[in-house]
């Protein structure tokens, strides 16, 4: 089973560092928006 969890955040909350230990302590892989705009700079989507 596929899972994808989000997380929203303002500036400044600790979000992104929030999303990574979840993601750590869920055993799940982490994306964080650069590598989001890597892939679509990459294949043009």
């Amino acid at each position: 089973m596929n899972r994808i969890i989000t997380v929203g955040r303002e500036f400044g909350s600790g979000g992104r560092e929030f999303g990574r230990r979840l993601a750590e302590h869920l055993q799940l892989a982490y994306y964080d928006q650069e590598i989001i705009s890597e892939i679509v700079a990459r294949t043009e989507l």
